[in-house]
């Protein structure tokens, strides 16, 4: 009796994978994976940064509107003792017209300092400005602007510095206002905040208002 060899599946053995075409497909799918790995966490990174944005601006995008809406209106108001303008690097006191978003009297016109207190608070103390108190005057009112601020830098445009064109000095005072006013704010370290310079021109005539 003569036993017949079996015979070899071409069909079947020509279906399966060698080790390196394993191989492979096992690298193709590692770059895969780790493509989609960096993607989501740019993606991640991304989502964190505009929330960290989106929260900047809810708090320090109000208070920016205010400061130029101040600064804009700025106004020496008269002429001799009760006409002032006094900035330092620190310090800024200015009459000017306060915005709606800040009070709801009728009489909107003031006399404002915008310094930062020792519990690292932006703050705004204003007194409403008369031209005959038939009272005492009061106290100024006080607004806290923003917390976690280390401090707020002042600096006036001076057209007549280093000519042509000018120069940023860090005082002013006197009965004229700067031409052009820039706010600093300089947060604590802990905050993680950042903003751009504040940069406004005062444009104010106390005849159109």
């Amino acid at each position: 009796m003569i036993r017949m060899a079996p015979r070899r599946n071409d069909w079947c053995a020509g279906a399966g994978f060698t080790l390196l075409e394993v191989m492979a497909a096992l690298v193709v799918l590692g770059l895969i994976l780790a493509g989609l790995s960096i993607g989501l966490r740019f993606g991640q990174q991304a989502l964190v940064a505009q929330a960290r944005d989106t929260t900047v601006e809810n708090q320090v995008g109000p208070v920016d509107t205010a400061l130029r809406s101040l600064v804009a209106k700025a106004w020496p108001g008269s002429v001799g003792a009760e006409a002032r303008f006094a900035g330092t690097a620190r310090t800024l006191s200015f009459r000017t017209m306060m915005p709606e978003s800040l009070t709801a009297q009728r009489t909107r016109d003031a006399d404002v300092t915008i310094g930062v207190d020792q519990a690292h608070r932006l703050y705004l103390a204003w007194l409403p400005w008369y031209r005959n108190w038939i009272v005492p005057k009061p106290l100024p009112s006080r607004i806290d602007l923003l917390a976690n601020v280390d401090h707020v830098e002042f600096a006036y445009w001076d057209p007549s510095l280093h000519l042509p064109p000018g120069g940023w000095v860090t005082a002013w005072v006197g009965t004229t206002v700067p031409k052009l006013l820039r706010i600093r704010l300089v947060f604590t370290k802990d905050a993680g905040l950042r903003w751009p310079d504040i940069v406004v021109a005062t444009a104010r005539d106390p005849w159109t208002y």
